[in-house]
């Protein structure tokens, strides 16, 4: 047909996927020849139609008067929101997979809901953070990163949905408030955000399309996304670059179209994932509240303790006591609610004389001594039973 999508030279008439087809067409009259075609091959394979289950839906410029199409003899209704293979479009949207985004977020929180329903049976806090990030990753994570190969993300409000609801479970699994800081829910429980997360899935999906061979219907997409790059119109290629450059601190780009190979884009999921933890690294050295993290090395049971940016740390499974476990994990991320000491975990510095009535230690009451954290556990000789915990902690 004369009005036929065509792609790379190559005719694409419909899709199939198992009993769900799609027909399309760049014309009105071409998508009703369609239909008349699709009903004669029915009923010379003896395949029953669904009209009722068919609908129609326009992309582009939707004319003010919608044309009439049948099947069957059934006017087929138009749709601007429908899911297809698991995906969900949405033509009346300036980003056409703005419904995705929303359909995997709510279905992220019932996940997330159901984890957390566990506590009512176990207890709050009672459960393993290596159970719960298992569970995270099966039930919730699925969701946050489905379709990302071929859904960019292009616009900020879209992606703040799916990072709410990763933020939302990594702090009830560490047992955090609500306005704790992010980037240590990430570096203890050594999950990556789902903004890196889904650029690195998407950049694998390119490695995925280049070894294709090249009269691959996918391939001959790729072969496209390649000239419209090249012209300077907007497509996944073109998207995915600007994903790649609009990452926190990011000053990565994507290699020319030219020079696209599977070494360059390995060579760049390793400097995405590299930047990843440099970020979060960062944001710990640049928090008065982190200063607790800053420079720590992980323990490890070969050999010498090392630098980690991101991993389960050991004692989220070492200390058994739940109330325990999430107390030092709030102290450690500067999350003390409400405030148990004067000052912040900032590093150490003699104080002003303003500020001895508000920050000075209440235990030793030495001039220019804050109370904060690491004078309270490390340096304060006022307190009895704290000094011999320090004692047997630094003989162990």
């Amino acid at each position: 047909d004369p009005s036929d999508i065509e792609l790379m030279g190559i005719i694409v008439s419909h899709l199939e996927h198992a009993d769900d087809i799609v027909l399309g067409s760049c014309t009105a009259h071409g998508l009703q020849r369609h239909l008349c075609a699709f009903q004669i091959y029915c009923l010379h394979n003896n395949l029953t139609m669904s009209a009722g289950k068919s609908w129609l839906m326009l992309f582009g410029h939707i004319p003010t008067t919608l044309p009439i199409l049948l099947l069957a003899g059934t006017a087929l209704p138009y749709h601007n929101m429908v899911r297809y293979v698991g995906v969900h479009f949405q033509s009346t949207h300036r980003h056409i997979f703005a419904a995705h985004y929303t359909a995997k977020r709510d279905s992220a929180i019932t996940a997330a809901g159901g984890i957390v329903g566990c506590e009512l049976i176990i207890g709050r806090n009672r459960m393993d953070p290596s159970i719960s990030l298992q569970l995270y990753s099966a039930l919730v994570d699925c969701h946050l990163i489905h379709g990302c190969e071929l859904v960019i993300d292009t616009d900020k409000f879209l992606l703040s949905m799916l990072e709410q609801v990763q933020l939302l479970c990594l702090r009830r699994l560490l047992g955090l408030s609500h306005r704790s800081m992010v980037a240590p829910l990430f570096t203890k429980t050594g999950v990556m955000p789902i903004r890196f997360r889904r650029v690195i899935l998407a950049l694998r999906y390119l490695i995925y399309l280049l070894n294709l061979l090249l009269n691959h219907y996918a391939s001959l997409a790729l072969q496209a996304n390649h000239a419209l790059c090249s012209s300077g119109n907007s497509c996944w290629l073109s998207n995915l670059e600007w994903a790649i450059q609009h990452l926190p601190n990011c000053t990565l780009v994507l290699p020319p179209t030219t020079q696209l190979s599977e070494q360059s884009v390995l060579s760049l999921i390793k400097s995405v994932s590299w930047q990843c933890n440099l970020f979060l690294q960062s944001e710990l050295n640049n928090s008065n509240r982190l200063a607790l993290l800053q420079c720590r090395r992980e323990p490890s049971a070969t050999g010498p303790s090392k630098y980690q940016a991101r991993t389960l740390r050991h004692y989220l499974t070492q200390v058994l006591t739940p109330n325990h476990r999430v107390t030092l994990t709030r102290l450690l991320c500067g999350d003390m609610v409400p405030l148990t000491f004067r000052a912040s975990p900032t590093c150490i510095h003699p104080l002003e004389p303003v500020d001895y009535p508000s920050k000075q230690c209440r235990a030793c009451n030495s001039l220019g001594q804050p109370e904060s954290p690491q004078h309270v556990f490390l340096q304060c000789l006022s307190v009895p039973g704290l000094c011999a915990a320090r004692e047997r902690f630094l003989t162990e």
